[in-house]
């Protein structure tokens, strides 16, 4: 399909993506990718690769930036049961929700993408990445920004703010 197909597609989507402008240029370069790069299997992005390979093929792609590249990766890991040998060096994707527990926890000083990424190396130095999908699920769950439910959060025993407004 053309750019222009794509794009007309998209928009008679039901529930059209988030960034619908973007996703024809998005999905044409992550086809060519798959059907070029990969001869039509996708799984040739990650196999026998290093997490960082990983993460450059996917930042080239149109629409993605560094957090999401992180994020994909650290998806594939967990969905596909692939253990990169360099997956140390996969971060957080620091984002409005990981940034805001991290900070709340008391784990980083201050609610920036640098210190959420240094705090979850900290946290876990021999693989940062790992704590991301859970800090972006309480997050989204219990941590949220003006009315977080405390209560039922699975860390409000730990949390720095919790035990400051108590």
């Amino acid at each position: 399909m053309t750019l222009d197909q794509l794009a007309e597609l998209f928009k008679r989507l039901p529930r059209r993506p988030r960034y619908v402008n973007d996703a024809p240029k998005t999905i044409k370069d992550l086809t060519r990718i798959v059907m070029e790069d990969c001869g039509g299997d996708a799984s040739l992005i990650w196999k026998g690769k290093q997490a960082g390979q990983v993460h450059r093929t996917f930042n080239s792609i149109h629409g993605v930036g560094p957090g999401i590249a992180n994020m994909a990766v650290l998806l594939i890991e967990r969905a596909f049961l692939v253990q990169f040998p360099d997956h140390w060096s996969m971060d957080i994707k620091p984002d409005i929700h990981t940034k805001r527990v991290l900070y709340r926890l008391g784990a980083s000083d201050a609610e920036t993408e640098d210190a959420a990424i240094q705090a979850s190396r900290r946290m876990n130095p021999e693989f940062p990445g790992i704590v991301d999908a859970a800090l972006w699920d309480i997050g989204r769950t219990w941590c949220s920004p003006t009315r977080p439910n405390c209560p039922e959060c699975p860390v409000s025993k730990i949390c720095a703010k919790r035990i400051e407004m108590l």
